[in-house]
């Protein structure tokens, strides 16, 4: 049974069941999918040569031949995934990978739906729905200087039942030079903006949320106008920290998100890209420094020459903020930061 995708996101039993590519799933993909691919990368890449070189009746034959032996592995697959759910099947475009196991599933008795013109319908769904999106809930953003701790007072926040946006976590990203840092794989476009609208959804009722700040960009990441346009609108919270305990948390963040040679590896190739900003021959020493583990060092000096110059509208004093708090104790700043919240939402009118 064919279904469209608002239909789709409305079932409450279903599992949804990306049958394209381990590549296609891999960039991007619906929130929850579990990828059982019709065909690997390499057959996938085959095809699409038979396709344009010989058509699509020999595209077809050579299709079938690939994945008819693993018929009957592809449906246990499907119905072990999806157990008491009903599979929903999708692919690119709704096309033939989807409909064919459609009608084998629908051979043997498995019931399931199909989702009509694929992920590229999710796809469209997802971008008419930011644009139009209209977000009730007022923003409290969180300021300081690199370091601070911002994400770990999310965290701690978010532990305590807040709700909380952590648009950096969604990008897989840190926003800075060194922000893919300790990551698999910086998030695509698709994916940020499918896994952002779903918790906006989820938290829709609520009467704020709470974020970090952030510009237009995170990476490679562009957030929506509106959410860009509701945290300029909102209650910002700078926190601050002492200069060694920022050092420290840096340190712990980047050094200890990745290890040994890897750590170093991408540390060197970021700060390759700031050798217009620091100069050759600093770039060098900061990576000679690298290369010997000399961690906390490189921290202070970025800070005092890079960091703290590029974020300097996040000192106490640059900016109006509705509170400054220290974060040195992080479950204290959470608290804090809480009951500015509560304030603001008691306080008589």
């Amino acid at each position: 049974m064919e279904i469209d995708i608002r239909e789709a996101l409305e079932q409450n039993n279903v599992l949804f069941i990306d049958v394209r590519s381990p590549g296609e799933y891999y960039e991007a993909s619906i929130p929850g999918a579990v990828n059982i691919p019709l065909f690997d990368d390499r057959e996938y890449y085959q095809l699409s040569i038979i396709f344009y070189q010989m058509g699509e009746h020999e595209a077809r034959r050579a299709a079938l031949d690939m994945v008819a032996p693993r018929l009957p592995a592809l449906v246990k697959s499907i119905t072990k995934a999806s157990g008491s759910k009903k599979p929903l099947l999708y692919c690119k475009r709704g096309g033939m990978r989807s409909l064919s196991l459609d009608q084998v599933l629908s051979l043997v008795g498995v019931p399931v739906y199909r989702l009509k013109n694929g992920y590229k319908a999710y796809r469209r769904y997802v971008n008419e729905r930011l644009r139009g999106y209209n977000l009730k809930s007022k923003l409290y953003v969180l300021n300081g200087l690199t370091g601070v701790g911002k994400t770990l007072v999310l965290k701690k926040l978010e532990q305590c039942g807040v709700p909380v946006i952590d648009l950096e976590g969604l990008a897989r990203h840190r926003g800075s030079v060194f922000g893919a840092v300790g990551f698999d794989k910086p998030r695509s476009q698709k994916d940020f903006d499918a896994l952002l609208l779903e918790q906006l959804d989820q938290a829709r009722s609520e009467l704020y949320l709470v974020t970090e700040g952030e510009g237009q960009r995170i990476g490679n990441i562009y957030l929506p106008h509106f959410f860009v346009e509701a945290m300029k609108q909102g209650e910002h919270i700078l926190l601050t920290a002492p200069f060694e305990v920022r050092v420290k948390r840096i340190v712990d963040t980047y050094v200890k998100a990745a290890l040994g040679d890897e750590i170093q590896r991408q540390l060197e190739s970021s700060l390759k890209s700031l050798e217009r900003r620091l100069g050759k021959r600093k770039t060098e020493m900061l990576t000679a420094m690298i290369k010997k583990g000399n961690y906390y060092t490189v921290a202070e000096l970025l800070c005092r020459d890079y960091y703290d110059h590029f974020y300097s509208d996040s000192r106490p004093g640059a900016s109006r903020f509705t509170e400054t708090i220290d974060a040195t104790d992080l479950n204290q700043a959470a608290d804090q930061v809480m009951a500015v919240i509560v304030q603001k939402f008691t306080a008589p009118a």
